[in-house]
């Protein structure tokens, strides 16, 4: 394994801004589908196409044949998030920097590492052990439309005998994991008028109503100080983990301190006190504020009321709970808590129902022995926070879906200074090597 080759490819591609909310990095996200393709060229697979979009393709590429071997289809993304604040980052994030191990960049974890990890994995084998099937997406980050769209309309391109997702990470340092469950995602923007425009605050303050103060009000009924959500029937779907499963979470190396002080990197936790960190984090549903626009917010001094004001908000969703229901909960509860003299909407962007997994299919065992080979463990079964829309709908023609990775909780995901122990890259192309060769061994029905 050259590893100063690779990690020369691996900062080319980390190079490419791919942001894909983002409409100024348009062609940016075409560059990095360009990219991939030529990586699955370099492969030797044949037929690959940019489908379903020309600013942001899902880049389809077929393997050479295995005859009698069975179909492993390998999804990931390409796109990023949007790398704000950018003060924050120690080495501009779309410069690759190696530090103590790691390579630093806007995603070196979420996903492109991961996606490079899985394609080096195939080229690290003298000859290929399995029928390769590729769906690399550029709008993970931004809901998935165009890679939803193609699916629906070409339902066949999920065939397969096993879905391999690397877009996860292991639950601490030295424990691999496969993921049962994602949560769900309802993002929306909740917008509030009280007047035709802004006004003096000197004429008009003490009187006239004020955009943000009541779009502050608004978001604190609709989820109260200690961290429970109000939207009426929100919870009548969620269920408690089993006591088998909260037993289990009870044995991962979890430390509440380390997770503060490391992680978060905070003075405190919030959130729901009767329920444990890992409950939180991974059984119960969420609702986060991720940004508010309105009024005057420049360099100096405006003194306006403002007449509108916008909040970007997101619920996370768990297991039995339904992204088309909690759309007409949200709604309602923002009708219901709005005063009259007050005129609420809301805006749906994106979103996805929860994802549930089940991990008997014999692909999980050969993952969970490349795993023990390479890092000396196996994988543990595990939740996750986070969601990834198409989960769903790559498991529609009913082959598993294999949620695993080689990150580590303390990545930064979407955060500054994003960053991937080489490490993990290393001994994450041998893994998946290994796992592509023991699952070429096996037959469609083993």
């Amino acid at each position: 394994m050259n590893q100063e080759q690779l990690l020369r490819e691996l900062s080319e591609f980390l190079r490419i801004p791919s942001v894909s909310t983002l409409p100024a990095h348009n062609q940016d996200c075409r560059a990095a589908a360009e990219w991939v393709a030529a990586e699955l060229r370099r492969l030797g697979c044949r037929d690959v196409d940019f489908l379903g979009s020309e600013t942001h393709p899902v880049v389809w590429g077929k393997g050479p044949d295995v005859p009698g071997a069975p179909t492993l289809l390998l999804y990931g993304h390409y796109d990023v998030q949007p790398p704000d604040p950018l003060a924050e980052w120690t080495k501009p994030p779309f410069e690759p920097t190696i530090s103590d191990g790691r390579i630093y960049a806007r995603g070196a974890a979420d996903d492109k590492g991961q996606v490079f990890c899985l394609l080096k994995a195939i080229a690290a084998s003298p000859r290929p052990a399995v029928n390769f099937r590729f769906l690399i997406e550029g709008e993970e980050e931004y809901g998935s439309k165009v890679l939803f769209d193609l699916l629906k309309r070409e339902p066949q391109r999920v065939r397969a005998d096993a879905v391999l997702v690397a877009d996860m990470s292991y639950v601490a340092p030295g424990w691999p994991a496969v993921y049962t469950t994602l949560r769900g995602l309802c993002y929306a923007e909740i917008t509030v008028r009280t007047s035709k425009t802004d006004l003096h605050s000197g004429e008009y303050g003490g009187a006239a109503p004020n955009a943000h103060e009541e779009l502050c009000r608004l978001l604190t009924r609709l989820k109260s100080e200690d961290g429970k959500i109000n939207i009426p029937g929100f919870y009548t779907a969620v269920k408690r983990p089993s006591k088998a499963e909260l037993a289990a979470w009870k044995k991962l190396p979890f430390n509440e301190k380390d997770f503060l002080n490391k992680r978060v990197q905070g003075k405190g936790l919030v959130g729901l006190k009767k329920y444990s960190v890992l409950e939180r984090l991974w059984a119960l549903p969420t609702f986060e504020i991720h940004g508010i626009l309105g009024g005057f917010t420049g360099q100096g001094a405006k003194t306006v009321i403002p007449a509108e004001a916008t909040a970007k908000v997101s619920m996370r969703l768990v297991p039995n709970q339904k992204l088309a229901t909690v759309e007409r909960q949200l709604a309602a509860a923002v009708k219901r808590f709005t005063p009259r003299h007050v005129t609420a909407s809301v805006r749906f962007l994106h979103g996805a129902d929860p994802a549930q997994i089940k991990i008997d299919h014999p692909a999980f065992t050969l993952l969970q022995r490349a795993f023990k080979e390479v890092t000396g463990r196996s994988t543990v079964p595990a939740r996750a926070g986070g969601s990834i829309p198409v989960v769903p709908a790559l498991g529609s023609a009913g082959a598993p879906v294999i949620l695993t990775g080689i990150g580590l909780p303390d990545d930064r995901l979407h955060a500054p200074n994003e960053k991937l122990d080489l490490k993990q890259l290393w001994d994450g192309i041998e893994v998946f090597r290994r796992f592509y060769e023991l699952m070429g061994q096996g037959t469609r029905n083993a």
